[in-house]
């Protein structure tokens, strides 16, 4: 199986899509950050292709987020992670917010017209 996270996508990848489509069913991990650690959707990730992308795939296995905050991570795991911004306090607010931001997604994804794409 193989495990695609947007965070290192961003900066290996062209785009999120094509990988997507490349790997298809062998897909078994998805983990979802944005390209500067923060809040999902404050970047400039695009979430919006990521998600029909797996829709299209018909991604149906786990999906987790990552975010780092200067605030709330040990001092030296900021310094080995070069965590150096405070970007939220509450973990339990952006665990929410991550959980609806990617159920909203999934949801749009599916209500779109169907692509022709789906493999």
């Amino acid at each position: 199986m193989i495990h695609l996270d947007t965070y290192h996508m961003n900066i290996e990848e062209d785009d999120l899509v094509r990988p997507l489509h490349l790997v298809g069913d062998r897909l078994g991990y998805v983990h979802i950050g944005e390209n500067h650690r923060g809040l999902l959707g404050s970047g400039h990730i695009d979430f919006t292709g990521f998600f029909h992308a797996l829709d299209d795939i018909r991604y149906h296995g786990p999906i987790t987020f990552e975010s780092f905050s200067s605030a709330v991570v040990a001092p030296g795991l900021s310094h080995d992670l070069a965590i150096w911004r405070d970007l939220w306090t509450d973990g339990g607010a952006i665990a929410l917010h991550a959980r609806q931001f990617a159920a909203s997604q999934i949801e749009a994804a599916k209500a779109r017209p169907s692509s022709g794409e789906r493999h």
